[in-house]
């Protein structure tokens, strides 16, 4: 660090490196319980491969009633309704205005880790250099969280870690090569077209590639006006070093995007004659680079038989969508599908390193094999694993502990946390906190206490509650600090905010359509409503409830509340309020 340049110094209890849906859900969860937290993140926006320089989907576990849920759903149900057209800049002010809403978060944008200080096996701090300022920022924290996806700590700080895919015998899977190597799944930059009412001709710049027809293009499926696809086929360098390497992959990525539209545009007829490219991503996309070590190595048996375990703090459910490493250059589609059981359980223990004592990490570089990986890389997978390892990160800050302590002795406490918090844990259910009787009958007392606040299978599991109407929550003994909770219904099929598939699985686009309708809030969510406490005096405190676009609500109970109404209630669909659970917290 050159002594002539400013130097910045912080103190935090946690600092997490790596601001993509990973990075930024566990610093907002650490945050939340308490923590002192600095985010340190190389660009000038958040949400990596889901901000507006890569826009890759974000995709998670496979089925409706295995939707992810937590701080993930609560920045997509917001982004629904400040941003019905999908314009990736405004979702990325939704992901910013997420953060700053924290006042435990210190927030450093443009600042790429460079550095750290090492003693007994822990990291003292790090050092970041900030483009914009030309200055250093040195972070001196309890905990550190590598959420950079290239898992930028690993060599610095000595932690162990793995690249590439492990042989056959390592790990019993039948779907590793025989031998092993460092071969990877690679890189791309996305392009984004937009439908006109007129014809748009397309001049390709002079160092694009050529593809003369689809078999020099690798025969990829780039009928996209009816595959929905977004060219994430363009895809390049798992055969070299996805990070030693980017620079010139990246170049080379450039080539083939704009050598792709030429393809479409100049060379055969494809019938998107009014189609123009509306936008190139410069930043390629990583899918796979470094991957930690921690006390146990996720594995593809683990996936595909659903191993339980006492640690469980999140879920996964894509397939092992596993990327031949030449990408585009495989011929025909160039991945190998293997299905998981849905959902699969993630332990915290992939979360934490078995060498750095005081390291964690969340995201594509968890503990795992490549296999394992080819699933859990997905961005709903890591959101969920990012929350469970901010949440267990302000367990450390509390007890003064380490990582490993808390596998040791608070598992119990990080899952319960989780589930307060709107979490799914397979195999684990949320019991109705609190002594108190409802106005509910009694079928629907047992669908609200049965602690699993979403669809069951074919199972709504709900209350629908219709318009404007309500019910009252009596404490056994008048209050003392308690929250009303509501979980309520963001509909896990999405069909009333969108009718298009795609937009259904996660509220995102990868181009646009003249017709593209714009998304609605979910239907039986609630919207308004009025909250009335009565205190043990008889004197009565209002909150109204407007616009309301959370699925789970924490509504802090005057002292002595000795009753809960919740009166006049609407949803934003106009037929009724659906209600999973709701207690007192």
């Amino acid at each position: 660090m050159n002594p002539m340049l400013p130097c910045q110094n912080h103190e935090a209890d946690i600092c997490v490196i790596g601001g993509g849906l990973a990075g930024l859900i566990a610093a907002v969860s650490a945050a939340r319980h308490g923590a002192r937290v600095l985010l340190m993140q190389d660009r000038p926006m958040l949400g990596g491969n889901a901000s507006s320089e890569v826009r890759m989907w974000v995709r998670g576990a496979a089925g409706k009633e295995n939707r992810e849920t937590g701080i993930l759903q609560e920045m997509e149900l917001e982004n629904i309704y400040r941003n019905p057209t999908m314009n990736y800049s405004l979702w990325d002010s939704v992901m910013l205005q997420t953060v700053l809403n924290e006042k435990n978060i210190t927030l450093l944008l443009n600042c790429s880790c460079l550095d750290c200080e090492m003693k007994n096996g822990r990291i003292v701090s790090v050092t970041g250099w900030q483009l914009n300022t030309y200055s250093f920022h040195c972070v001196h924290a309890g905990t550190f969280i590598d959420c950079s996806g290239d898992s930028v700590l690993a060599p610095i700080s000595g932690a162990a870690y793995r690249v590439g895919r492990e042989d056959k015998a390592e790990f019993d899977e039948y779907g590793a090569p025989e031998t092993a190597d460092r071969k990877t799944m690679g890189n791309s930059c996305l392009i984004q077209a937009r439908e006109t009412d007129h014809p748009c001709p397309f001049t390709p710049p002079e160092w694009a590639y050529v593809y003369p027809d689809d078999a020099s293009m690798y025969n990829k499926d780039h009928d996209f006006t009816k595959t929905f696809t977004n060219f994430w086929w363009m895809e390049l360098g798992g055969d070299q070093d996805t990070i030693a390497d980017t620079q010139d992959l990246n170049m080379e990525l450039l080539r083939v995007a704009f050598g792709v539209w030429d393809h479409i545009k100049n060379h055969g007829d494809h019938g998107e004659e009014n189609w123009e490219l509306e936008w190139v991503g410069f930043l390629p996309g990583k899918r796979e680079s470094r991957r930690y070590e921690g006390d146990f190595i996720l594995s593809q048996r683990d996936l595909e038989e659903g191993h339980s375990f006492p640690d469980t703090v999140a879920f996964g459910g894509w397939t092992m969508d596993n990327h031949n490493p030449l990408g585009l250059k495989f011929d025909g589609y160039s991945s190998v599908h293997i299905k998981p059981q849905v959902p699969y359980a993630i332990p915290y223990r992939c979360l934490y390193s078995r060498n750095v004592s005081n390291l964690m990490f969340a995201g594509r570089n968890i503990s795992a094999t490549h296999m394992a990986l080819s699933s859990t890389r997905v961005m709903a997978t890591c959101s969920v694993i990012g929350q469970a390892a901010g949440t267990a990160a302000a367990l450390c800050a509390q007890y003064k502990c380490l990582p490993r302590d808390i596998y040791q002795s608070h598992i119990p406490e990080l899952q319960a946390l989780l589930l307060d918090d709107g979490c799914l844990l397979p195999g684990l259910t949320r019991p109705p906190r609190g002594v108190f009787s409802t106005s509910f009958s009694e079928a629907e007392n047992a669908v609200l206490r049965n602690g699993w606040e979403r669809p069951h299978g074919d199972d709504p599991n709900r209350i629908l509650m219709p318009e404007d109407s309500g019910w009252t929550l009596t404490p056994a003994a008048p209050s003392e600090g308690q929250c009303l909770r509501l979980a309520l219904d963001p509909d896990f099929s999405r069909e009333s905010i969108s009718p298009r598939k795609k937009s259904q699985t996660f509220a995102q686009r990868a181009h646009i359509y003249l017709d593209e309708p714009p998304l609605k809030m979910p239907a039986p969510l609630l919207k308004e409503a009025e909250i009335v406490f009565t205190l043990s005096d008889g004197t009565q405190s209002i909150l109204k409830i407007e616009n309301n676009r959370q699925a789970l609500l924490r509504l802090p109970a005057p002292q002595s509340t000795a009753q809960i109404a919740v009166r006049s209630v609407r949803s934003w669909g106009g037929e009724g309020v659906g209600l999973f659970a709701c207690d007192l917290c």
